[in-house]
């Protein structure tokens, strides 16, 4: 299991709209079940460490706020459902060369 397959089953998502529109719908039990059988190995701490640390990126060094209730991150997921969000909004905006930074 490892934060790499949890960069790397992102990508995917993004590349492939199909895909991402059939993870939307499940929970994450079923994410991860389903993850796995496509060949991307990662549990729940790995995939809520790499989303907490992307968040964290966008809210403190790009946008300036504190982490709290009232970011403006929070507003970007409204009307999306979970994965959508942390494909569009978090994953999208990292280059190649800055998702590394998540791996550790």
């Amino acid at each position: 299991m490892s934060k790499a397959s949890v960069i790397d089953f992102f990508r995917v998502c993004h590349s492939d709209t199909k895909l991402l529109e059939k993870f939307e719908q499940k929970n994450l039990p079923e994410v991860i079940f389903h993850a796995k059988s496509l060949g991307y190995s990662f549990n729940g701490e790995e995939l809520a460490e790499v989303i907490g640390g992307m968040e964290a990126q966008i809210i403190i060094e790009r946008m300036g706020e504190a982490i709290g209730a009232n970011s403006s991150l929070w507003r970007k997921m409204w009307g999306k459902s979970r994965l959508h969000y942390v494909v569009e909004e978090l994953f999208q905006a990292f280059s190649e060369a800055e998702l590394k930074q998540f791996l550790n």
